[in-house]
């Protein structure tokens, strides 16, 4: 989708996420509960990343791959005293437990899909810190990034430190009304709310992959940015073998970069890019940025992934830019 800031206001929500403190509204995000007594095993054989021993107000990020070590979704988790929150985007919240559950053999495992009964609600921005103090009286600093802000959880409030942008932020998931009464406090206290257009924004100059773009089984975790989500020590787990394989003999191919965009009309998702030989990658999300201007995300040869790098997009040109965007 191309999203172009045509009025006032999504520059303004922009400049918030990067100078103060901006709120974003995030209900359509799946959100499950994964109980039972072999849940953490069973997620450390079915994903990236490291479970064995998560303690209760602990959280990470791990990617479901698929054998080929293709991308299935990245998921966020947060370990209660009796559970385990798993986000994902908003597509996956059934496919994730049905692909699951054909894993599932004698072990004591469930699932519940709570998006429906809860909210989740975002503040990111150079303030969100000082925000989170006034308003909860939570000191973000003391808390690891990703982890819970108090070990007890129940389900009215689930409260964790989200970093953006170099930046400690908030991120609460409950009871709707418990929520809306949080983003009414963060309202009053000045951090502005942000809309899905200025999110996609923010998203593409932060470099942030969103499925069914840039996370997609054409992709695997090496390639999209997410080595951040790859234990390389945790043992077996479905696709482990081809992950580091990729890693030990440096065969992954591409990596997911930044494009600047000539003035103009956006390029779709799918845009091939050519150097002068061939096509070397493809673009999967563009949008004008208030301050960066028209940008793109895409796949790049590893060979055309330097800085500066000139690509030909039909009949025009990209330039290869590091990410996150750097600042304007």
């Amino acid at each position: 989708m191309a999203i172009q800031p045509d009025d006032h206001d999504i520059a303004a929500e922009c400049r918030a996420a990067r100078t103060s403190a901006a709120l974003h509204d995030t209900p359509h995000w799946g959100r499950l509960y994964i109980r039972g007594t072999d849940h953490l095993d069973f997620l450390h054989r079915m994903t990236t990343n490291d479970f064995i021993g998560l303690q209760p107000g602990r959280g990470l990020e791990a990617v479901f791959v698929e054998q080929r070590a293709r991308i299935i979704d990245l998921g966020v988790f947060y370990r209660g005293d009796e559970c385990t929150l798993l986000l994902v985007s908003p597509q996956s919240r059934r496919e994730i437990p049905a692909w699951l559950d054909r894993f599932i053999f004698s072990e004591a495992i469930a699932f519940e899909d709570i998006t429906e009964k809860t909210a989740m609600l975002e503040c990111c921005g150079p303030q969100a810190a000082a925000l989170t103090q006034q308003v909860l009286a939570r000191d973000l600093s003391r808390v690891r990034t990703g982890d819970l802000l108090i070990p007890q959880i129940d389900d009215t409030l689930w409260l964790a430190r989200a970093d953006w942008d170099g930046h400690p932020g908030l991120r609460a998931i409950g009871d709707p009304p418990a929520i809306a009464a949080l983003q009414e406090e963060f309202t009053t206290a000045g951090a502005q709310s942000i809309g899905e257009m200025a999110w996609e924004i923010l998203r593409v100059e932060r470099g942030l992959p969103l499925l069914e773009r840039e996370l997609t089984q054409d992709y695997n975790p090496w390639e999209a940015g997410l080595g951040r989500a790859i234990h390389m020590d945790k043992g077996c787990y479905i696709g482990q073998e081809v992950i580091a394989r990729l890693d030990t003999y440096d065969k992954i191919k591409q990596h997911l970069v930044g494009l600047r965009l000539p003035s103009g009309d956006l390029p779709a998702p799918g845009q091939p890019l050519c150097d002068a030989r061939r096509e070397i990658g493809r673009i999967t999300s563009a949008v004008h940025s208030p301050t960066q201007g028209p940008i793109a995300l895409a796949y790049v040869h590893r060979d055309a992934c330097a800085e500066g790098t000139v690509l030909t997009m039909g009949e025009t040109q990209a330039t290869v830019v590091p990410l996150p965007f750097p600042t304007a």
